[in-house]
């Protein structure tokens, strides 16, 4: 594994940081993280099974989903490069996921078993930092899509996704990002035409 891999996680959760892996850090992170190729349609995590793994998106793009009572495709989240892939909840509480997450491009990763993470984490302030940041991620990402229902209408969120996943719009399917929004793939074009004329 090349050391910009390492360079490039390390900057990524950095965020401004001074904060870098010493040689010892960067020796633990290599010897349980594994790179991974997942393909276009394929799967990290299957709805009904555990959460054992975490993985960083090197390259590519996933998304994490649901079948709702009426049989509809809900996409909860996505995930592009540098995002982390972890079912929390269902790690925490031991259950089995109620979401799959799939690869919506060839994708590669880095990927690690979570009790393995969680073991070189252990009296090491900056694997510890590392960790929390991947942890933290997840929890904003979460929070700040769940009160976009609550505070924001449908335009506005589309808008807010926008600012939020520049270019994203480009790689997913108009049926995953209505879902994401909450709105119907109709509701979408309306929005879409309808700023595209006040432009």
């Amino acid at each position: 594994m090349t050391e910009d891999v390492w360079g490039s996680l390390d900057s990524h959760f950095s965020q401004g940081h001074s904060a870098c892996f010493d040689k010892s850090s960067s020796a633990l992170l290599r010897e349980i993280f594994k790179p991974r190729t997942i393909k276009k349609d394929g799967y990290f995590l299957n709805a009904g099974d555990k959460s054992t793994e975490i993985g960083y998106v090197r390259k590519g793009l996933f998304r994490s989903f649901y079948i709702d009572r009426k049989g509809q495709d809900v996409t909860k989240y996505f995930y592009p490069e540098g995002s982390t892939l972890f079912s929390y909840v269902a790690h925490l509480s031991g259950k089995e996921s109620s979401y799959d997450i799939q690869a919506l491009e060839d994708s590669e990763l880095l990927v690690a078993k979570i009790s393995d993470f969680e073991s070189i984490v252990e009296g090491n302030y900056q694997l510890l930092w590392l960790y929390k940041k991947m942890i933290d991620k997840i929890l904003v990402v979460k929070e700040e899509h769940a009160m976009s229902f609550k505070l924001l209408n449908s335009t506005e969120r589309y808008k807010q996704f926008l600012e939020a996943y520049p270019g994203l719009e480009q790689r997913v399917k108009q049926y995953q990002l209505a879902s994401y929004l909450g709105i119907t793939p109709v509701s979408l074009s309306r929005i879409r035409n309808k700023l595209n004329l006040n432009k």
